[in-house]
């Protein structure tokens, strides 16, 4: 039985110091588990030559890994809903280490599939979607701002790891090199554990419910399948951008430095775009993001048809820049527009499934990518297809609403319940704004009663888009019902 507090005490954690210490904790763990994962496209080649096989069956091992990495929070996320965040780091904690020493010891490519796929795949899975849902709790005003700090942990891994890992890979080989991973990503969970907290219990109405109606909404399928999409581009790409690059006439070392330049450039995208949320819109801005997909495979396309090598590897510097900008702005503002849009209520449960559905885009998009190559002999053809299902997934994004979905489930800022039932109106309603409520027993007390009556009876029967109820004793009853309402302006219009 989750326990209801005041509206006074539940509001007292938004946009908190404490609130913000989580965040940059979480940015941390999530650096450490994005990082080690993306380590891999520095190891494959070595691994490739060692196990006698091409960049198609060794890039099942990145697909699996990272499709367990995003498809298990669809599990994570109710045990997060239910449990919090210190057992899934615990647990997935241990696994994530334990796959990284074991798959340093594999003598047996399918070896790998599996310790490597559950270890890091399965194990960072349990508390990575979490600690995106967790931020979302903490905060209202900054959301957007925080979702986008947590995000950037996986751009600094993508900047930091990858250069990292092939300076391990020149002097210890791709084993050592992993074992070292596990030592830093143990140091890292630890330090998560003491600084990542949990915020206050509020109420949060019928999760099952509110479930059940966020699944049966055109947006939740919409945001869902332009996810798949993305993630086929985007994650086939950052596992096999070395190979691709290098089997085009780019040294090594320089090819790896396109990493870097994607994880930074991801983080030029996260902080610039939701910096930028409250004025133009989260959602607005996720759709821009995702326009620039298919700008950077044209570029990147572009660089398979030019020969001079300093020209070419220009080419590959701004497709990387601007892959960076559209897959760091994209990830840093999903997490808001999923709260904004279906609110927080088992908010867990509904990252967890948008995860689960971008796992299964990283699962299909590195072999599809790699064994293209191998068979086209040449990365232009794989660069030409992710280049189309980019583009269809943002034709799949462009229609999505802007305004939050009238579910009677929806609970707001604070943990605030939605008013009762209602159909979805069909207009936009302007918030008003609260009005003063006189003390019994004042001489405007009669008016003003009479005056609120027909604004509460409207709010009752008619919601509009966007409203944070606010229960008028800050208490809701045992049913979950709000009290009499009024209605706060809801700064953030997307």
């Amino acid at each position: 039985m989750i326990a209801v507090e005041t509206a006074e005490h539940s509001a007292v954690h938004l946009d908190s110091a404490r609130g913000w210490v989580t965040a940059c904790g979480a940015a941390i763990v999530v650096m450490a588990g994005f990082g080690s994962i993306y380590s891999f496209t520095a190891f494959a080649n070595d691994m490739a030559e060692e196990f006698d096989t091409g960049l198609g069956p060794i890039s099942i091992v990145f697909g699996i890994t990272v499709f367990l990495y995003f498809g298990s929070a669809l599990l994570s996320g109710r045990l997060y809903d239910r449990f919090g965040i210190v057992p899934l780091l615990i647990v997935g904690g241990a696994l994530f280490v334990g796959g990284l020493v074991a798959t340093s010891q594999v003598t047996v490519l399918w070896h790998g599939y599996v310790l490597y796929g559950v270890g890091l795949g399965f194990g960072g899975g349990l508390f990575n979607a979490p600690l995106f849902a967790l931020t979302a709790t903490w905060f209202d005003k900054h959301r957007a701002m925080a979702q986008g700090l947590v995000a950037t942990g996986s751009g600094l891994g993508t900047m930091i790891y990858v250069p990292f890992a092939q300076r391990l890979l020149a002097e210890y080989g791709w084993r050592v090199g992993m074992r070292w991973l596990a030592v830093i990503a143990t140091a890292i969970l630890v330090f998560g554990l003491l600084v990542i907290r949990q915020p206050p219990r509020t109420h949060v109405g019928s999760p099952r419910r509110h479930l059940s109606l966020v699944v049966r909404t055109a947006t939740f399928w919409q945001m869902g399948t332009s996810g798949v999409l993305f993630t086929i581009a985007v994650i086939g790409t950052i596992g096999l951008i070395i190979p691709f690059s290098i089997d085009d006439g780019v040294a090594e070392l320089a090819a790896g430095w396109l990493v870097f330049v994607v994880g930074l450039s991801s983080i030029v995208g996260r902080l610039a775009l939701t910096s930028l949320a409250r004025p133009l819109g989260s959602i607005r801005l996720l759709k821009i993001a995702f326009g620039g997909l298919p700008v950077a495979y044209t570029i990147w396309f572009i660089t398979t048809r030019v020969d001079a090598l300093g020209t070419k590897y220009g080419l590959l510097v701004v497709f990387a820049a601007v892959l960076g900008v559209s897959y760091g702005g994209f990830v840093a503002l999903l997490g808001d527009v999923t709260a904004y849009l279906f609110g927080l209520a088992n908010i867990g449960a509904v990252v967890g499934i948008f995860f689960f559905f971008s796992g299964t885009g990283a699962l299909i998009g590195p072999p599809l990518l790699g064994f293209t190559h191998d068979a086209a002999g040449g990365a232009g053809v794989p660069i030409l297809m992710v280049g189309v299902i980019s583009l269809a997934g943002v034709l799949v994004l462009l229609p999505m609403t802007r305004h939050p979905l009238a579910l009677a489930t929806y609970i707001g800022p604070g943990g605030q319940p939605s008013a009762a039932s209602a159909p979805p109106p069909r207009a936009m309603v302007p918030s008003p704004q609260p009005a003063a409520i006189p003390t019994a027993g004042s001489p405007t007390d009669g008016l003003a009663a009479a005056m609120a009556r027909p604004l509460t009876a409207a709010l009752r029967s008619a919601p509009p888009d966007v409203f944070w109820p606010i229960p008028s004793d800050g208490v809701p009853d045992r049913n979950g019902a709000a009290a009499p309402v009024t209605v706060s302006d809801v700064a953030r219009s997307n």
